[in-house]
């Protein structure tokens, strides 16, 4: 396994455990500091998440 995509990998998990956490947190629907940051999360995961599968699928091996 090359190096980008064993970080792409990580990165991809990473994204995987906060989306997970950020949906938690929605879940609740209690307003705050949480929520927010979970919103927050949510669209950091959406523009992250395709980057990593892109260098997945660029560096498969």
């Amino acid at each position: 396994m090359n190096l980008p995509f064993a970080m792409g990998l990580f990165g991809l998990v990473t994204c995987l455990v906060f989306a997970f956490n950020a949906w938690r947190e929605l879940r609740r629907n209690r307003p705050g500091h949480a929520r927010n940051a979970a919103m927050i999360h949510v669209a950091m995961v959406s523009m992250f998440a395709p980057f990593c599968l892109y260098v997945l699928v660029a560096y498969a091996p």
